[in-house]
């Protein structure tokens, strides 16, 4: 719980870790707005001066999180010596990742799944955010020709979102599920964006 004498100059930070808590505590669907001022020691009505509804909360915490890591990702993918390789091992760090986050992993949950389609897919913040991860990377590879020149590549971070979604909901810690995933993207995936 975040008190006022620990409360940070800047309330919206302070709601985001309020938010933060609050989630890991009663879960992304049970959290209201009232607990979340609760925990920052803020009124309901500051909570709305920054954030229009729970849904907006929910989708900067997302943005901030996936924007803390997308240095050390294009790092992690800048690292692997081909280009499928790049496709492949950066696509399963994001899967890998997403998993372990609790705020990512609470978000794709079966309880929080109509949400995160509504506040990622529909609003476009899922594509925008693998898109600013995605698009410096492809458009080199693109411009180096070790990618088709024909593709849109904000339709393959759509594609890349997508996907990323789909597996962070239904990975499993089982030794094989990471290894399974890697196959079908080389065997799949990196062709098509490739065209080898």
């Amino acid at each position: 719980m975040v008190t006022r004498t620990e409360l940070p100059a800047d309330a919206r930070e302070a709601l985001l870790t309020a938010a933060e808590e609050c989630f890991a505590q009663f879960g992304i669907a049970k959290t209201t707005m009232e607990d979340i001022a609760r925990a920052a020691s803020l009124s309901r009505a500051t909570v709305y001066r920054y954030f229009a509804d729970r849904e907006a909360l929910i989708t900067e915490l997302v943005v901030r999180r996936a924007r803390a890591n997308m240095d050390k990702a294009r790092e992690y993918i800048k690292r692997w010596p081909t280009v499928e390789e790049r496709i492949v091992e950066g696509i399963c760090r994001d899967i890998r990742k997403g998993h372990s986050d609790p705020m990512v992993n609470r978000l794709v949950s079966p309880e929080s799944m109509a949400l995160s389609v509504q506040l990622l897919n529909v609003s476009g913040r899922a594509v925008e955010l693998t898109h600013e991860l995605w698009g410096p990377i492809l458009a080199d590879e693109q411009a180096a020709g070790t990618i088709r020149a024909d593709l849109d590549l904000r339709m393959i971070s759509e594609w890349i979102s997508e996907m990323e979604i789909m597996y962070i909901s239904q990975y499993d810690d089982d030794g094989d599920a990471l290894e399974r995933i890697r196959t079908k993207l080389r065997t799949f995936v990196a062709p098509a964006i490739v065209g080898r």
